[in-house]
């Protein structure tokens, strides 16, 4: 398996970190059909091809994904999805 770590420093309040876990969640389970569960801060997803984690602590988040064989050829695109949805949310 192939994968990707992110991670970023973020200064959102606690109820904009709420509200971007809740987004994410959405975003995870409608676009992407994957299954999601929560413990605390922390997002545990799998889908077709993937599996990962969202942790959002006070000030930083860390992304972890593995890709399986079929989405390893799109690492570099997926990456990029993910670094602008950062970018766009902190």
């Amino acid at each position: 398996m192939s994968a990707i770590c992110l991670s970023r420093c973020h200064k959102l309040s606690e109820t904009h970190r709420q509200q971007a876990f809740e987004e994410l969640s959405l975003h995870l389970r409608n676009a992407l059909g994957a299954a999601v569960t929560r413990q605390a801060w922390t997002l545990e997803f799998e889908g077709k091809g993937f599996v990962g984690t969202v942790t959002l602590g006070e000030a930083h988040v860390e992304c972890k994904i593995k890709l399986g064989a079929t989405m390893r050829p799109l690492k570099g695109v997926i990456t990029r999805k993910i670094e602008a949805g950062l970018a766009r949310y902190l």
